[in-house]
């Protein structure tokens, strides 16, 4: 299985039969590395293969972190509220450090700012939450996809 995640392409192959062309230069066959990713994901490894679109070229211009102060006892249930929304990439449960209220992060994406508020404000009203902290992004340094590879 390592062998597989540490093979696969960073940029997949646009041909008819990619995951034969991937396979190839694995030394398997194509059905063999579709029953390896098979299993990856049965294991919980990968939740899935599936295009990443640069959200700016295509005038996704919202971008906000959006932080939550959550009770302790409702984070399970509140996060599973903000997960829900399409306009959400990421939601995590983070450690305050004793310094910092907010313990859930969500990232939320929208055309404009404005879009992204709308939106934020219905996640607020569906979660009950009222504690929360919207940082727009102002620049980005790096974003790429996490890898395996040595």
């Amino acid at each position: 299985m390592k062998k597989v995640l540490e093979a696969l392409p960073a940029d997949f192959p646009l041909s008819e039969r990619p995951y034969d062309e991937m396979a190839e230069k694995m030394g398997m066959s194509g059905a063999a590395l579709i029953d390896e990713l098979a299993a990856l994901k049965r294991a919980g490894i990968i939740r899935r293969i599936a295009a990443m679109i640069a959200h700016r070229s295509v005038s996704y211009e919202g971008n906000a972190m959006v932080v939550w102060h959550v009770p302790e006892g409702e984070v399970e249930t509140v996060g599973a509220v903000l997960a829900n929304f399409d306009e959400v990439s990421h939601c995590y449960e983070r450690d305050t450090g004793g310094y910092w209220n907010y313990n859930l992060y969500t990232m939320v994406h929208g055309k404009t700012r404005e879009e992204c508020l709308a939106t934020v404000d219905k996640m607020a009203l569906q979660s009950g939450i009222g504690d929360y902290r919207v940082l727009f992004s102002m620049r980005e340094f790096k974003k790429t996809s996490f890898s395996v590879r040595k």
